[in-house]
């Protein structure tokens, strides 16, 4: 329903009124519209002073059974392994309680461009189990904000 496609029981549940005009209108209101979708991430865990993940290259030979959300490893064991960022520069490592997991776009072969995801990205797949979306929406929340 709406901009944000909720479903009735997500509207239920996160669905605000902005405005102040006694309505919760996804549907004709951006302001209600983004609102209840910044509610929605915010009560399911979104961390604003985090990032969702970012693109990164696996080495040669990357071992692809490390690919999935089930293994998540810290930014300094990721970096071990020969993980970098796309650019080819050092993972940060400074932070050592931020840990991810690192998924592959098209989640079939390991052949689309890799990415290694925070809990963010994590939030955004309560809301659609999609690879692909999750990733959208962290890369249009980096947009938005000052990422």
């Amino acid at each position: 329903m709406g901009h944000f496609q909720f479903m009735p029981s997500t509207f239920e549940s996160f669905a605000v009124d902005y405005d102040g005009d006694g309505k919760r209108d996804i549907w004709s209101n951006k302001k209600d519209a983004f609102a209840s979708a910044a509610n929605y991430l915010s009560r399911s865990g979104w961390k604003g002073d985090q990032t969702w993940g970012r693109q990164v290259k696996l080495p040669t030979g990357f071992d692809k059974s490390l690919i999935g959300l089930d293994t998540k490893k810290s930014l300094e064991e990721w970096s071990k392994l020969g993980i970098t960022r796309s650019d080819g520069g050092p993972l940060p490592t400074a932070r050592s309680d931020v840990s991810g997991s690192v998924v592959v776009a098209d989640n079939k072969n390991g052949a689309g461009p890799a990415f290694l995801i925070y809990d963010n990205y994590r939030v955004t797949l309560k809301w659609n189990r999609s690879t692909f979306f999750a990733v959208a929406v962290g890369t249009l929340a980096e947009r938005i904000g000052d990422g």
